[in-house]
């Protein structure tokens, strides 16, 4: 008899009850246990800023039901790990208490950084990290006109754009020119403060802050490092944040800033792993450590560190720290990232390749000995899945560097030439269920899950709900080929008019077979199956799931295309060996797949083994995907 798993993990933030998750998922005798010192389940960090705004009540802040361990058989303990045995495979409680595992996640995260200057215990001061932290905001709020915001992380500039909004004069304090320099370059920081100035906030440079000051415990106002006086009555720091690692350091395992780990999220311990913001994370091309602190990355490694737990993971698609996606919001901003976003210190060997300057929007692509190691993109976002699938495999885009950003070329369209593989777009298991078992197969290989589209499938989402909605919509099919945006816009793939549904409100991206779903940042959410989804965070879609944008439900389906030859319906494995496969054709996606992908009509004469006449004279190939009507005919 297999020996029974136990496995313990400490945090229960976004990567601890990920993690909590995919382990209870994937083995359901497992004994797992959570330690944290917090209470509360996990809440969704990239809406807080709509609580700051009213926008949200705090009941739907939280990210889980309070039901979430019971739900799932996980045992609870409200308290706080204060030591490791490594060699006794034990942790110590600030009880005195002892728990044993057979294998550890540490998942704690980080605490706010803080100053260290004369005025921090004054009424009006606090931190921007958690939602005390933003209950004691709004409670400030109500007796205040003047607000100073320092710190230039994603947090700082969403409560800045959000104050700003609701009234409030608001300076922001930079200690550079410029903001999250880790991310950002020069252009695309002073792009995101040019909007907050438009905007009416009063941005200084250069400065901190060296002194808050106020009367009978109650703030007044701050001096910064230059000696001015600026007049407030509420100071938010966004400093930044600071690993919780001393009794991992303590305990032997390897910590720079936070702990080390490698793809797999293993740390030097044995049997001990890590993830979300503890970690440090190094570039493998420019050898930086940073602690990265974003939401969807914390997700992307929780799920790696709970396969690797269970010896599953496939270590194709680990975490990578080179080329990992990220993507929020910046001053009204839509921004993502791929891999390598600013240029390191030597530059040997880089090149940038910026598009040409458009209305508060910047991109550009960062290449290494002509191959793609990172991307930026602030105002539209919509290329960085294509430019991320180059990124993955590492493709040598020198041929095609001059003409990346050309209004006439279509990267996607170069990338299926070249039979480039989807974007990698998040780490994934290996096979079945699987814990340390000697008789996993083949067959979980070579068998893959029922609902994984195969061969050529149509994707469609069909309108179920609200009946006044619903006569204003039509099916809509999935493009294979292009992302489908959704949201109440003009020139979404999928506008649906409805006051519940945010201008761009999710994304669709067909990857690896699979359908991927987004939510971007909308105000009222993404659900699927009456499940929230995590802002940013992707789920495969499979059939007949439900999937609800704001108030607007739509049923995912999926079907075997049809294709026709002479009069007659052609299966897709008739089609694979029938004489209309056209293998003369010089569209490798129409050689692949047996359709023109993203063009209404072939881009060239296409030429058929049938009797070796043109396809217009024999075959008439009907078939929806990549979002259009493919037609040799």
């Amino acid at each position: 008899m297999a020996e029974r798993q136990s496995f313990l993990i400490v945090g229960n933030g976004i990567a601890g009850v990920t993690a909590t998750e995919i382990l209870r998922n994937e083995d359901s005798a497992a004994e797992i246990t959570v330690v944290a010192d917090d209470p509360f389940p996990v809440y969704y960090r990239p809406a807080l800023k709509d609580y700051l705004g009213g926008k949200i009540r705090e009941d739907k802040l939280w990210a889980r039901p309070i039901s979430f361990y019971q739900d799932r058989q996980v045992r609870f303990l409200n308290d706080r790990v204060v030591g490791i045995e490594v060699g006794g495979h034990s942790v110590l409680l600030r009880g005195g208490q002892t728990l044993g595992y057979s294998r550890l996640l540490l998942a704690h995260g980080a605490r706010a950084s803080t100053l260290t200057c004369p005025g921090l215990d004054l009424a009006g001061v606090t931190t921007l990290r958690t939602v005390a932290d933003y209950q004691r905001v709004l409670r400030y709020l109500k007796s205040v006109r003047r607000v100073v915001i320092t710190g230039s992380g994603t947090l700082a500039l969403e409560s800045i754009e959000t104050l700003r909004h609701r009234g409030f004069q608001v300076t922001h304090l930079l200690r550079r020119r410029s903001l999250w320099s880790e991310v950002l370059d020069p252009t695309a920081s002073d792009l995101v403060l040019q909007q907050e100035k438009r905007d009416g906030v009063d941005v200084r440079y250069e400065q901190e802050i060296a002194e808050i000051v106020g009367q009978n415990g109650q703030l007044s106002g701050i001096v910064t490092t230059t000696g001015a006086h600026i007049p407030c009555e509420a100071v938010l720091l966004g400093i930044g944040i600071e690993p919780l690692i001393d009794f991992v350091k303590s305990a032997g395992i390897a910590c720079g800033r936070g702990v080390k780990v490698d793809g797999g999220m293993r740390t030097n311990a044995p049997d001990i792993y890590a993830a979300g913001d503890l970690i440090e994370t190094a570039d493998p091309l420019t050898g930086r450590s940073r602690v990265i602190g974003q939401w969807y990355p914390s997700i992307q490694q929780a799920r790696a560190a709970a396969y690797s737990m269970l010896d599953i993971l496939d270590a194709a698609h680990e975490f990578r720290f080179g080329n990992f996606y990220n993507a929020s919001m910046l001053y009204g901003l839509e921004f993502a990232s791929v891999g390598l976003s600013t240029l390191p210190k030597d530059g040997k060997g880089y090149q940038e390749i910026v598009a040409d300057p458009q209305p508060r929007t910047y991109q550009k692509v960062i290449l290494k000995d002509g191959v793609p190691v990172g991307m930026l993109a602030l105002g539209d976002r919509r290329s960085v899945l294509t430019f991320k699938r180059a990124v993955d495999a590492g493709v040598d885009l020198s041929p095609v560097a001059a003409r990346l950003f050309a209004p006439d070329f279509k990267l996607t369209k170069w990338l299926d030439s070249q039979e480039v593989p989807p974007p990698v777009l998040g780490v994934s298991r290996e096979g079945a269920v699987a814990i340390k078992k000697a008789t996993y197969t083949e067959r979980t290989r070579t068998s893959p899950p029922p609902d994984k589209p195969q061969g050529l499938v149509e994707a469609i989402l069909v309108p179920v709900a609200p009946a006044k909605v619903k006569a204003l919509l039509k099916e809509t099919y999935l493009s294979q080929t292009s992302v489908v945006t959704i949201g109440r816009a003009e020139g979404m793939s999928l506008t649906v008019g409805h006051s519940s549904i945010s201008r761009r409100h999710a994304e669709i991206v067909y990857a690896n077979g699979r359908y991927a779903l987004r939510d971007l940042q909308s105000k009222n959410g993404t659900s699927v199956n009456d499940q929230r989804l995590d802002a940013d965070t992707i789920v495969l879609l499979k059939q007949g799931d439900t999937v609800k944008f704001g108030d607007v439900s739509f049923a995912f389906q999926t079907r075997k295309a049809k294709w026709q030859c002479a009069g007659k319906n052609v299966s897709i494995a008739e089609r694979v060996t029938h004489s209309a496969f056209c293998p003369l054709a010089t569209h490798a996606e129409h050689r692949r797949l047996g359709i023109l992908s993203g063009s209404k009509q072939p881009s060239s004469r296409l030429h058929c083994s049938h009797n070796e006449r043109d396809t217009r004279s024999c075959c008439h190939h009907t078939g929806q995907a990549g979002g259009f009507l493919a037609q040799a005919g």
